[in-house]
């Protein structure tokens, strides 16, 4: 053998020692860190070496078969490497009663078969890189449903949180098993069934306080000039979602305030029922905020935005072909005076918010006050799918009544007003019980119908709806 061959398998050997002992010394060091044996990392080298030295059977495929390639795949995730996430976990447990056999619990792994399919679907609706279209788990799904139908399982009671972080009782609605209970407004939750909440979020906290009709919670309460934490058990029972808040906030003028939080199946029934009760009180102009309303049903876009519209379409939907669909105004909406309008809107108001603030701005029947809305011009439409799971899919544009689409650029508002830094108000503010002190662009729309009711007046002129 030739000094130059010697050396050319010599160094072969050594490359290939090296290769080997890469993929050793990552799998040994793995092992040492989490504790499992040296040995069995070791063992693990012919496996790795195997993945790489072996080369896809049969010809190439441009197209892959999608469910095969699927099954295929999560067979070699189970079966290969993580066979122990198909497996029912069970556990004896010695209770007094039985302390021969125990209790027999079964717990399901922290990996499972529906967890896969569940990331694997995400990932394939990721891929549409379209940030409104994803998959909605059982439990996602239901949340939707119940907050689109406008009812829950729960005690009743409108939550918020405090300056300290701190959940409390904003309001215990009418007629709800809370405020029978006796819950009472400023409450401070501390505990759900002898469980703390602190440093929990609110989302947290509602979870936990909601379950299965006519089963009971336990809340730890902290009361205003009570001396300890009090304890009420409450009985969960079917809640309707209250959509709509509203006041008289100048009874000199009948200037009235509405706030819709969302636009769901119930909404319209109630914004109806706050202005016959507004009307009740000598309502003569009206402030619809829309701040912080994230949207909802497309329906109930169209059923409140007629309640403003005289006729003509509230929103144009444009399918992707490019068809064009206009829904018009319902003119059985139009059973309430036209008021002089002002609309509050800011960087939370989206999707069907802006559909009425963009319907109610281009009909000119209404004047737009406070910051640039969110910019949410888009349509998605829900698909139930087997184990009551959904997916969301982002199928339509709308636009406004005279073509505007706002997508990622909202709707500027005719008379821009900052809200002031929360963070600058004084520790005592109550922004409850005193809006127009501390609510600027609330107090900016007063303003403008106190001056539009008095060129009114002095002019003779009647609202245009």
């Amino acid at each position: 053998m030739s000094t130059r061959l010697r050396t050319a398998v010599a160094a072969f050997i050594v490359f290939t020692g090296f290769f080997v002992a890469g993929f050793a010394f990552n799998d040994v060091r793995a092992a040492a860190e989490s504790g499992r044996p040296v040995t069995s990392a070791l063992l693990a080298i012919p496996d790795r070496m195997e993945m790489l030295l072996e080369r896809p059977a049969g010809p190439k495929v441009e197209n892959l078969p999608v469910r095969t390639t699927y099954q295929e795949t999560l067979n070699t995730i189970l079966e290969r490497f993580y066979p122990e996430a198909s497996v029912m976990e069970t556990t004896v447990v010695k209770t007094p009663t039985n302390s021969v056999s125990g209790r027999v619990e079964t717990q399901k792994p922290s990996l499972n078969v529906q967890q896969l399919t569940y990331m694997a679907i995400r990932g394939i609706l990721g891929a549409l890189d379209d940030p409104y279209t994803g998959f909605l788990d059982p439990e996602e799904y239901k949340k939707m449903r119940e907050e689109n139908e406008g009812n829950f399982v729960g005690i009743g009671a409108q939550l918020n949180t405090n300056r300290q972080g701190q959940v409390y009782v904003k309001e215990p609605l009418p007629g709800c098993p809370a405020i029978k209970a006796g819950v009472r407004k400023g409450d401070i939750i501390l505990k759900v069934d002898g469980k703390s909440v602190a440093d929990m979020d609110i989302e947290q906290v509602v979870k936990m306080i909601r379950g299965p009709e006519n089963t009971k919670v336990t809340l730890t309460l902290q009361r205003a000039r009570e001396p300890k934490p009090i304890e009420i058990t409450i009985v969960r029972q079917v809640v309707d979602y209250r959509m709509v808040e509203y006041d008289l906030l100048d009874p000199q003028n009948g200037i009235g305030w509405l706030q819709l939080r969302q636009f769901n199946s119930k909404a319209d029934a109630q914004m109806d029922a706050a202005l016959t009760e507004l009307e009740k009180k000598n309502l003569r102009a009206l402030i619809l905020d829309l701040r912080g309303n994230p949207g909802g049903l497309l329906e109930s876009a169209v059923d409140i935005g007629s309640r403003f519209i005289q006729s003509g379409p509230v929103v144009i939907i444009q399918e992707r072909q490019g068809r064009r669909s206009l829904l018009e105004v319902d003119p059985s909406k139009h059973n309430h005076r036209a008021y002089p309008l002002v609309v509050l809107v800011d960087e939370f108001s989206a999707s069907a918010s802006e559909i009425v603030a963009g319907a109610i701005r281009d009909n000119k029947v209404g004047t737009l006050i406070g910051t640039k809305t969110f910019g949410k011009g888009r349509v998605q439409t829900v698909v139930p799918m087997p184990g009551d799971g959904a997916v969301r899919i982002t199928t339509a544009k709308y636009l406004t009544p005279g073509g505007t689409d706002i997508h990622k650029l909202g709707i500027q508002p005719d008379i821009v007003v900052q809200m002031p830094d929360p963070e600058a108000l004084p520790d005592d503010a109550d922004l409850e019980e005193d809006r127009l002190k501390y609510d600027p662009q609330l107090r900016m729309a007063v303003d403008f119908l106190r001056e539009k009711l008095a060129s009114m007046q002095s002019g003779g002129t009647q609202a245009r709806r």
